[in-house]
């Protein structure tokens, strides 16, 4: 499962999130892991697109909450990608107690500690990786492509 911040403008016209410019690099590191983006769950802390691309306000991402939750429910992923701060704070309110993996994903665990938690990383969002340069950005689809791998080996 993947979670993001709030749908971008090409989002809502999709309805699917990572549609636009941020979902390159998720697009880039499902190749690399050798899987489809219909192969994992993708979301949003806030399940519409603020207007002028502003951050999401805090009665958003709590209206929306709930939403998230009922998701995680429903998919029981073995693993959360969060993109972002907004995605990482909905989290750890929703699962304080879910045994977190730290950025960058390079040693992940055989399988989860808790089967009845997921496993969180907490990863920048794609838009702030997009203004580093390109070595960097090679590294976060690595790693995203790490985690995607690791994560479709324990299913």
């Amino acid at each position: 499962m993947v979670v993001g911040q709030s749908l971008c403008g090409p989002c809502m016209a999709t309805q699917i999130p990572f549609t636009g410019g941020s979902g390159r690099f998720l697009d880039r590191a499902l190749t690399a892991a050798g899987l489809a983006k219909a192969d994992i769950f993708t979301t949003n802390v806030v399940h519409c697109h603020p207007p002028n691309n502003r951050p999401s306000l805090q009665h958003e991402i709590t209206n929306c909450r709930p939403y998230l939750r009922r998701e995680i429910d429903i998919v029981t992923p073995r693993l959360i990608i969060a993109l972002g701060r907004d995605a990482r704070a909905a989290l750890e309110y929703l699962l304080p107690t879910a045994p977190v993996q730290p950025w960058p994903f390079t040693r992940l665990p055989k399988a989860p500690t808790d089967a009845d938690s997921p496993l969180l990383l907490f990863a920048p969002h794609p838009s702030w990786i997009a203004r580093q340069p390109r070595p960097d950005q090679d590294a976060y689809v690595d790693s995203l492509a790490a985690a995607l791998r690791w994560v479709s080996v324990q299913n």
